[in-house]
């Protein structure tokens, strides 16, 4: 069983090649985002996991078909994990039930976090100082009623959307309307972070700018009959 991470990037987070380079997260220099991976790396060894996975340095970025093969993989990773720990950076500990710091947050508003959230089984959200997110003991705050609500309301969508999202739940105009609310960094990965809530089978391949969400849309027009996404 393994643990996945999900944050925000916040600047030159440790890669791949950086972890390689020294062998262990442990003996990287010390910087913020350095200490950021290497706090997941302890959480996840004081709750029990031996395997740990973080987008950062998980995956060799500068292998075309690693990096390709990773993206179409990341949503069933997600979705096989024990666990998701999701770290807040911009929530702080004072955040109070009413406040809404989580949907306010910097994490809801990425592309990739979509699927983090939704393919995840487990997940627990972490303010900035590392603790639960309202002081929450729920084991897996998908089934916290304060914090299920409060994501539903936010994302307009069913309480059991946040529980236990299957591809299929939901119609091909809602999961668009949802990712509408979301942005990246990367052109192309507007159209790669939805492979997996879509099923969707197109291969990622960079340097095609906008033309690679047109090939999406092409792909879920061909697997669903659905013409009127071309218009989205």
């Amino acid at each position: 069983k393994w643990i996945m991470f999900s944050h925000t990037w916040e600047g030159k987070e440790p890669t791949f090649k950086d972890v390689n380079l020294v062998d262990s997260v442990w003996i990287l220099d010390e910087s913020p985002l350095n200490d950021k991976l290497r706090q997941f790396c302890t959480m996840a060894c004081e709750d029990g996991y031996r395997w740990a996975w973080s987008d950062t340095c998980c995956i060799d970025k500068d292998t075309s078909a690693i990096l390709s093969q990773s993206l179409i993989s990341m949503y069933t990773w997600y979705e096989n994990a024990a666990e998701t720990l999701v770290y807040l950076a911009d929530v702080l500990s004072s955040a109070e039930l009413g406040d809404l710091a989580l949907t306010k947050s910097r994490w809801m508003t990425r592309a990739w976090t979509l699927q983090e959230l939704l393919a995840s089984k487990v997940l627990r959200f972490y303010n900035c100082d590392w603790k639960l997110y309202l002081n929450d003991e729920y084991a897996n705050h998908k089934e916290s009623p304060v914090i299920k609500q409060e994501l539903a309301k936010a994302m307009g969508v069913a309480p059991e959307t946040i529980t236990s999202f299957q591809p299929e739940d939901l119609g091909v105009r809602e999961k668009l309307r949802l990712a509408s609310t979301r942005n990246a960094t990367v052109e192309e990965d507007v159209a790669y972070s939805l492979i997996g809530i879509f099923s969707s089978d197109i291969v990622p391949r960079y340097g095609l700018g906008k033309t690679a969400l047109g090939h999406l849309l092409e792909n879920i027009v061909a697997r669903t009959g659905d013409v009127t996404v071309i218009a989205w």
